[in-house]
C-alpha cells in the first residue's frame, strides 16, 4: 500500500465526515440458521474502527456495551473488537483517523462517512488498502443484493463509476424508510404567541421576529455555531433562502459552488447587520454543543437549529420542568419572497453516506459480510432498529412497540439516550433504517408536528443536492488538494466579514483567492463526476 499517495482523498474524505460514525460489538456462539456460519465453527476475531455517535457516548463506554450489537455477534458467530477514538469531537475523530491510515496498521473494518467522495474510496482500493465487495456480495450478502437488484437508484448510489462497489452502507429503503428529513429551524412558540408575531417565513420577517425578540425579552434570538450558522454540505439556517448551497450544488444540472456565487454577497450583508444589532448569539463563532443546549434548555436563545429527536426532544422537557407553559415549534425553511417554496432542506438519499470498508488485510472477508449483511435480513433489521424482542420491544399486531425499558427508562435516561444504550436506530449504522422506531421516537406533540412541517418540501432538496459521486484517483488527488485550502480559507473569512472584522467588500477579495486557490478546476472535476454518475 502507498499511503502517501492516498493523503489527499483521506484528508477530504476526513473533512467531509462530519460524524465519521459508529458500529457494534459481543460475544459468540451459537449461530442462527440465516447466519450462513456453520454451527460449531472457529468464531473470526475482526477489528472494526468507528468513532461513537454523541447518543452512544452519553450512556456506553463502546459499543461492546450495547445489548443489541452482542446478540447480533452471537447469531453472526463473528466477534468485532472495536475501536473507538478517544476523543468524539468530529475535528479529533477525523485527526485520528488520518494518523491511523498513515500507521499503515488498518482494522479489519472501517466505518467512515463517505457522501460524495467515493472516489476517496476507489483511490484506497487501487492504493491496495480496502477491498472491492461485488463479487462478495453477490456469493455471501443475499439480503443487500436483494436490494441492490430490486432498487437502480440505489445501486448507482453505492457504484463507482466503473460499477465497482466499495462501501458495505446504510440505507433508509423500502416501506419504512420515509423519513427523510429529521432537523430544522425551531423558535420558542409560546414567545412568539406572548408578543403577537406570527411564525416568519421569509428572511425579511426572521430579522422582524428576532429584533423584537431581543427588545422585548433581553435574550439572544438565534443561537449557532460557526458551522451551522453558514450551512451544512446539503442545507443551511438561512443561505438556502438565497438559492444557495454551502459548498457544491446542482443548478440545473450545472455544479456550482455557492460562496462564490453574486448571491452570498447579499447573504453576507444580512448575516452582518444581524450580527451587528445582536440578533445572533456574540459567541456563535466559539459556540459548541454543550454552550448551545445550555442557552435553549434555560431559556436564554429563542431560535436555533436542531433535530427533531435529540434537540426537541431533551429542550422540550427542560424548558417545561421550569416552565410548563414553555412551547418549541419546527418553523419552515426561510425563503426571500412570500411564495417561494424552500430548494435547500435537510434530506438524505437512500445511501445515507455511512458505510464500512473492509481493509485490504482482512483475513475473514466472507465471514465479515455475511454479519453485515444479516443486519439486511428481516430478522437483523428488527434486531437493528429495536433490540431484542420482549426487552425492548414487544409485537402488537405486527407492529414492533418499545417497552418502558425504551419510553419509561427506569434509569431516568431519555428516550434517544435509552435507545442508543439498547440498539442502534437514531442514529446511522449499516444496514436499513425502520422508521417505524420514529413513531415512537417523537413522543411529543412538538415533535409529531415537526416532521410534517419539514417533509413538506423535503423532495426540492433532490433537485439541488449533489448525488454521491465518484472521483477517479487523480481526481480525488487534486480535488482533495484544492478543497482542504479553499474550504480553510472560506471558514476563517466568512466568519470575519459575519463579525465586521472585514467589511462585505471584501467579498470580491474572497472570491478572487477562490479563483487564484483553482476553484474553477474544482467545480470541473465535480461537474465531470457529476456528469459520470448521471450516465449510470
Amino acid at each position: 500500500m502507498n499511503s502517501k499517495q492516498s493523503r489527499g482523498s483521506i484528508v477530504w474524505a476526513a473533512v467531509l465526515a462530519f460524524g465519521i460514525l459508529l458500529s457494534a460489538c459481543g460475544g459468540a456462539s451459537q449461530p442462527s440458521a440465516s447466519s450462513g456460519v456453520k454451527e460449531g465453527s472457529e468464531t473470526p476475531v475482526l477489528t472494526f474502527w468507528a468513532a461513537l455517535n454523541g447518543n452512544a457516548s452519553s450512556v456506553v463506554k463502546s459499543l461492546d456495551d450495547i445489548p443489541m450489537v452482542k446478540e447480533w455477534q452471537r447469531r453472526t458467530n463473528v466477534d468485532f473488537q472495536f475501536i473507538h477514538p478517544v476523543s468524539t469531537s468530529n475535528s479529533d475523530v477525523m485527526q485520528q483517523f488520518n494518523v491511523m491510515l498513515a500507521s499503515n496498521e488498518l482494522p479489519d473494518v472501517m466505518q467512515l462517512q463517505w457522501t460524495g467522495i467515493q472516489g476517496g474510496a476507489a483511490k484506497m482500493y487501487n492504493d491496495g488498502t480496502i477491498m472491492k465487495l461485488n463479487d462478495l456480495i453477490e456469493a455471501h450478502a443475499p439480503n443487500l443484493k436483494k436490494i441492490i437488484d430490486e432498487y437502480p437508484s440505489i445501486a448507482k448510489q453505492l457504484m463507482a463509476d466503473n460499477g465497482d462497489i466499495y462501501v458495505f452502507p446504510d440505507l433508509k429503503v423500502g416501506e419504512y424508510g420515509k423519513y427523510k428529513t429529521f432537523a430544522g429551524l425551531m423558535i420558542r412558540q409560546d414567545w412568539l404567541d406572548e408578543l403577537g408575531l406570527p411564525q416568519p417565513e421569509t428572511v425579511d420577517e426572521w430579522e422582524t421576529v428576532l429584533r423584537t425578540i431581543k427588545e422585548k425579552k433581553g435574550i439572544i434570538p438565534f443561537t449557532a455555531n460557526k458551522n451551522r450558522l453558514f450551512g451544512t454540505k446539503d442545507s443551511s439556517d438561512f443561505l438556502g433562502a438565497y438559492g444557495l448551497g454551502q459548498s457544491f450544488y446542482v443548478d440545473n444540472g450545472k455544479v456550482k459552488y455557492g460562496p462564490m456565487e453574486p448571491r452570498f454577497k447579499d447573504y453576507l450583508v444580512r448575516m452582518q447587520s444581524w450580527y451587528k444589532e445582536g440578533l445572533i448569539d456574540p459567541d456563535y463563532a466559539t459556540n459548541d454543543s454543550k454552550l448551545m443546549d445550555s442557552r435553549v434548555s434555560s431559556g436564554q436563545a429563542a431560535a436555533f437549529f436542531g433535530y427533531i429527536g435529540s434537540s426537541m426532544g431533551t429542550y422540550v422537557p427542560a424548558l417545561q420542568q421550569a416552565d410548563p407553559a414553555a412551547r418549541l415549534a419546527a418553523v419552515q425553511f426561510p425563503v426571500l419572497n412570500k411564495g417561494e417554496k424552500p430548494l435547500f432542506v435537510p434530506a438524505q438519499w437512500e445511501f445515507t453516506g455511512i458505510g464500512a470498508v473492509l481493509s485490504a488485510t482482512n483475513k475473514h472477508p466472507e465471514e465479515t459480510i455475511k454479519a453485515l449483511d444479516y443486519l439486511f435480513s428481516p430478522e437483523g433489521s428488527m434486531l437493528k432498529n429495536f433490540g431484542i424482542e420482549g426487552e425492548t420491544y414487544t409485537l402488537e399486531n405486527g407492529q414492533p412497540i418499545y417497552t418502558d425499558l425504551i419510553l419509561n427508562n427506569p434509569d431516568n435516561l431519555s428516550v434517544s439516550q435509552a435507545m442508543a444504550k439498547y440498539f442502534i436506530a437514531n442514529y446511522s449504522f449499516i444496514g436499513p433504517a425502520d422508521d417505524r422506531y420514529n413513531d415512537q421516537y417523537y413522543t411529543i406533540p412538538e415533535q409529531k408536528e415537526a416532521i410534517k412541517r419539514y417533509a413538506e418540501y423535503a423532495d426540492n432538496a433532490y433537485r439541488v443536492m449533489m448525488p454521491p459521486v465518484s472521483l477517479t484517483t487523480e481526481e480525488a488527488d487534486e480535488f482533495g488538494s484544492i478543497m482542504n485550502d479553499i474550504e480553510t480559507y472560506r471558514s476563517e473569512f466568512v466568519t470575519k466579514i459575519i463579525m465586521g472584522s472585514e467589511p462585505v467588500a471584501s467579498f470580491d477579495t474572497m472570491v478572487a483567492q477562490f479563483e487564484k486557490m483553482k476553484i474553477g478546476r474544482a467545480i470541473e472535476i465535480q461537474q465531470a463526476a457529476l456528469d459520470r454518475y448521471n450516465s449510470r
